[in-house]
Order: structure tokens, then sequence, then C-alpha cells
């Protein structure tokens, strides 16, 4: 069908287990042909360091099969090296800068952004809000500068309450957004994180009018769309509102396996998709 966004899946490579991917590779290029031949459009690719990965390799073989890279996913140097970039150890902050202009730098050959979610960090209970507010102002500001340089956008993503205190809604990273000042800086929605932090879902949708570049879509349990209590006709019309054309990508728990939970999410989005369309055409 002709859809206004692309359809795209999260897949990781060497991720823990229990992480909320529906694909786990070895083999990014093998994840492009699978995700093609369910139908997708797009694929983010998840990695530590970008130094494990052929980017050329990756870049020519999307390419020809039909996929593009969506974003990176940058986490796992949080959740496997302790990188963040609101760190109280200042080698720590820097190690974790340095790592994410590595990311540009492959964002850059592969035309995307690079996504930092865990990697802002958290407040904890031995800082204060405006301490680690003026970290990441700092960080953002040298990432915000390399990416002007090279040419690259950053997503930053709103997290639930049960994984970060800090940059939990929109509101709060569109007005972080501004502090850095910059145009390289884009706010990144998840509908999972959304669903236990927002009010409603369009208010904060068309909050990002302009300022959106890029959305996770999972159920209130993080299963795949269609399997939970989320509405998503209320997302997508939304994100149509705003005329936000990107990636809407499944990030979720590969129930019952990774390969069934991205069928029934291509299957219930479009179904919804051509709802919609048909009801703009009475």
């Amino acid at each position: 069908m002709n859809r206004p966004f692309k359809l795209g899946a999260t897949v990781a490579m060497g991720a823990p287990a229990g992480s909320p991917f529906p694909l786990n590779t070895d083999d990014y290029c093998k994840s492009a042909e699978l995700l093609k031949s369910l139908g997708y459009d797009s694929m983010e690719i998840h990695i530590r360091a970008p130094q494990l990965v052929d980017g050329m390799k990756i870049k020519a073989h999307c390419e020809s099969v039909g996929i593009s890279i969506s974003s990176i996913g940058t986490g796992q140097a949080y959740g496997m090296e302790g990188l963040s970039i609101t760190a109280q150890d200042p080698k720590v902050r820097a190690a974790a800068v340095q790592r994410l202009k590595e990311q540009l730098d492959l964002a850059k050959l592969l035309d995307c952004p690079i996504i930092i979610g865990s990697m802002h960090g958290v407040i904890g209970s031995a800082r204060t809000y405006d301490e680690v507010n003026g970290l990441m102002i700092d960080s953002m500001g040298q990432l915000a500068d390399y990416a002007e340089r090279t040419g690259t956008e950053i997503v930053i993503e709103a997290i639930d309450r049960f994984e970060s205190d800090y940059l939990q809604t929109a509101q709060e990273v569109l007005a972080l957004i501004e502090q850095v000042g910059s145009s390289r800086i884009m706010v990144h929605l998840d509908t999972y994180h959304m669903n236990l932090e927002e009010r409603d879902w369009r208010a904060p949708i068309l909050l990002c009018r302009g300022k959106l570049g890029h959305v996770h879509l999972a159920d209130n349990r993080r299963y795949y769309p269609g399997w939970g209590l989320i509405d998503f006709k209320p997302v997508l019309l939304s994100l149509m509102e705003i005329g936000y054309d990107k990636s809407l990508t499944m990030e979720c728990y590969p129930y019952p396996d990774g390969i069934t939970a991205l069928r029934r999410a291509k299957r219930y989005i479009d179904g919804l998709l051509s709802s919609i369309l048909c009801d703009s055409l009475e």
C-alpha cells in the first residue's frame, strides 16, 4: 500500500536477553533482506560502537535490497559500558561524547540520525536536576557542533520514569533542544514511553511539529502494536496531521518470536492506515 510513512524495525547486534528488539543479529545485511521480505521499508541498527560493523558494506547492501537505514541506536554503550553524557566523572562524559561523535560519522555514511536515549543518563539521588541538565547542555552543545560540521542529525528520546528520571516527555526534550539552540537536534517519541508519561497522544505529537525526527511503536506492555491496550489510530492521525513522513519503527519484544511480531505489527498498522485513508475519501 502507499503509506504516508516508512515502516521499520529495530535490529540489535549483541543485545542482552530480554531486550526490546524484535531482531537480534550478527549480520545486518541478512537482517535487511529479512525485513524486505516481510514488507518493511527501513531498519534501525543498534550497536555499542561503530567499529563493530562495516558501514560501507551495510550501506551498499541495503541500497541493493531496497531498505533504508532509519537511525542508529546507541544505548548499548550505556547499558554495557556505563557511558553517559551526563556522567559525574568527566572522563566518562568525554568518552561518551567521543563515542557519539563516532556514531555520527557512521550516521553520515548511512544518511540517518543517531538516537540518544539511555546515554543521556539519570539524575539519581545524589544530584540535582539543574546539575544534570547543565552537563547535558554542555555535552549536547559539543555534539550539536559536530553534527553541524558533519551534516548529521541527533534525535533525543523521551524515556519513561521506570527507566529514567530525566527527559521523560516531549515537552522536556523540546525545552532542552531550545536551551542547546541547534537545528541539528530533534525529538524522538516512543509510544511505549508516551503511554506512561503523556496525558494524551495528540498534544505531544502536535507540540513536536517540525521537530519530530523519529518514532518508535510498541504497545503498552512493549509487545508489538495491536497486542495490548493502546489505540494507535489517534497516534497515526496526529503524525499525519503534522506531516511526519519518516519511519515508524517497531521496537518491541520478540514475542512470540521476532518474525511473527513484525508480521503482526505490519498487518495491524497497515490495517489502521487503510481504514484512515478510506475514511478520508468519504
